[in-house]
């Protein structure tokens, strides 16, 4: 993949930020798709844009978007949330971000998130590191006794199980942040601002971007992929090392 492609594909996605928030200053079209679960002309649009823009550059590669699904190709396949915490956006709050990533011979093989309403803009490559705002990040071991991880809800667990991880964080002393878009907060695990994220199923647009820059800024994470992940998501867990190693056996005890 070429820097002028990459270049330009970021420069796209920066675009389309500012865009998501214009169209939210001037009044969204909102749709209900489930239960605490909406859609706005901005994800639409968001996805819609990138998508044509990658079938122009690179018609080999396939689809995957969280609003219009797969549309396989022959190469590898890009991997789209046109805004992961619709909610948050939709009220005005600043935790949402755009997530793209790309996945060539079950690898991540790139990772973009763009959090327009925080100026906060990830980039990692496989092999090259990871960035934010140009910024090289590198992860930095919390004290034992000062672990604070992010965590999801998903609708496709039980409220049981949500709450089960809450108290299995409490007996191991670790404190819990949950803010509604997996994407960020596992972007924050590489930026340091918590220490780890676990959420019993996450789609692949909202982990796959975050995985790969977390583990090019040194941090570990589970594999996603397996079990056809791509399509049909998987448990998501990433931190620190040596918070991974150590919580690793309690979140996910079969591996």
């Amino acid at each position: 993949m070429t820097e002028e492609f990459t270049q330009a594909l970021c420069a796209l996605i920066r675009r389309l930020g500012q865009e998501a928030k214009q169209l939210r200053d001037n009044g969204l079209t909102i749709e209900q798709k489930g239960r605490q679960d909406f859609v706005s002309q901005a994800d639409v649009y968001v996805e819609t844009e990138l998508r044509a823009w990658l079938k122009a550059e690179r018609p080999q590669d396939g689809l995957l978007g969280e609003e219009r699904g797969l549309e396989p190709g022959s190469d590898g396949v890009w991997v789209i949330d046109p805004i992961d915490g619709t909610t948050n956006f939709i009220l005005g709050m600043d935790y949402w971000c755009i997530s793209v990533a790309y996945v060539r011979d079950d690898a991540i093989k790139l990772g973009v998130i763009y959090a327009p309403d925080r100026n906060e803009f990830f980039f990692a490559e496989s092999g090259k590191g990871a960035f934010l705002n140009d910024k090289r990040l590198t992860l930095t071991e919390p004290d034992a006794d000062a672990v604070v991880l992010g965590i999801g809800r998903s609708s496709r667990t039980t409220a049981r199980e949500y709450t089960q991880t809450i108290e299995t964080l409490f007996e191991h002393g670790v404190e819990h942040r949950r803010f509604g878009a997996g994407a960020l907060m596992l972007a924050h695990v590489a930026a340091g601002q918590v220490h780890g994220y676990f959420e019993a199923h996450l789609h692949s647009w909202d982990a796959l971007a975050g995985l790969v820059i977390i583990k090019e800024a040194g941090g570990m994470h589970n594999d996603f992929l397996a079990n056809n992940g791509l399509t049909k998501g998987n448990n998501a867990w990433a931190a620190t090392p040596q918070v991974w190693q150590r919580l690793q056996p309690v979140l996910l005890p079969n591996g």
